[in-house]
């Protein structure tokens, strides 16, 4: 791992929990990555060490109710506006930039082609490269949906863009599919998250983390708090880096993450006037074959037979990696790293030069 420094970043009314590694001069390319559930900015510690030694300013912030970042109590203080405005805000609060492009045409006057060059500037002026996960992927097709002024490109892994459809809300969907005992109906009941007290966090982690299951069965509470086998940890994973997630959580609870679960109706609601809306930013999608989030029903067809596609035109590369589970960035960290910086790195990110023949 790169050093990584840590700070509190006042946000969109919030305080943000932030750890940064690599360049701290204001021309260095930025990276934003985003976590998801049960996870925290410590999942992309190896992204981080890796990107950071390539030149790269890597920003992963705790998310809105997670880790060292405020937890507003309410569920509905955590809908997509909420997740969005609060990584748009962190952008503006650090002021990561992205160099301005310089035009160049032997037909244009000069006094024209200022007037170009800085509409460039403002075009490309503190855009990022985004990297999310599992909710954090989730929220990343949501900034790029909202924002894609502010993202050079995106990398996402795990969780396929969910285009809104009209009609079916997303809990409908999900009790259709596997019943109200699963986890993200049982998300919905108040006060599920005591129960999350009553595990031994560290062992919650590691079954969390390691213990692969599709369907009804995958964060069920009741048969992880029964499940008795010794578990032995991967190579991909340490004591030291379950201890640390378990420290942290114990201090601050299941709370925020599950809010995100409870506003995905209340997200499908708001999101109306986006429904038919195209991800339009350049996107690599990665993810493995293992993954309980690739084997939801429809997801493989919508991911290779163009629907993913048709949604986000940009689309560039979709990666499956064989015998690679959900926490992907975690399980295959050097493999996920360089996929990473071989898409991003074909983006120019110094001052790059334009042809323009003519208006």
């Amino acid at each position: 791992m790169a050093a990584v420094r840590h700070r509190q970043v006042e946000a969109n009314g919030i305080s943000m929990h932030v750890a940064e590694a690599g360049p701290e001069d204001a021309s260095s390319p930025a990276v934003l990555f985003v976590h998801g559930f049960p996870e925290l900015w410590y999942s992309w510690r190896h992204q981080m060490g890796y990107l950071a030694a390539r030149g790269y300013r890597c920003v992963a912030p705790d998310l809105r109710g997670y880790g060292g970042t405020t937890a507003p109590p309410e569920p509905s203080s955590y809908t997509a506006f909420h997740i969005v405005g609060d990584l748009v805000a962190l952008l503006d609060a650090l002021r990561l930039p992205q160099v301005p492009t310089r035009l160049h045409s032997p037909k244009l006057p000069r006094k024209l082609l200022g007037m170009l060059e800085l509409m460039f500037v403002l075009a490309l002026w503190m855009q990022v490269f985004v990297v999310g996960h599992d909710w954090g992927a989730i929220v990343s097709w949501n900034l790029c949906l909202l924002r894609p002024d502010r993202v050079r490109a995106l990398v996402n892994l795990s969780v396929a863009f969910m285009p809104r459809r009209r009609g079916v809300k997303p809990l409908e969907y999900f009790r259709a599919a596997y019943g109200d005992d699963y986890y993200v109906c049982r998300f919905q009941e108040p006060g599920v998250e005591a129960e999350f007290t009553t595990f031994d966090l560290k062992s919650f982690f590691k079954l969390a983390l390691t213990v692969r299951t599709v369907g009804s069965s995958s964060m069920n509470l009741r048969k992880m708090r029964a499940y008795k086998k010794e578990i032995k940890l991967p190579s991909w994973l340490s004591e030291e880096d379950v201890s640390y997630l378990a420290s942290v959580y114990a201090k601050t609870g299941f709370a925020g993450g599950i809010n995100y679960y409870r506003c995905l109706d209340l997200n499908w609601e708001l999101m109306a006037p986006w429904t038919g809306a195209k991800v339009q930013v350049p996107t690599k999608f990665i993810v493995g074959d293992g993954d309980l989030s690739y084997h939801l029903p429809g997801v493989k067809s919508y991911v290779h037979k163009g629907g993913l596609k048709r949604d986000v035109p940009m689309l560039e590369e979709v990666v499956v990696i064989k015998g690679a589970g959900h926490f992907i960035q975690q399980e295959r960290a050097q493999e996920i790293s360089e996929h990473i910086y071989d898409y991003i790195k074909k983006f120019e990110t110094g001052v790059s030069t334009l042809q323009v023949s003519k208006l």
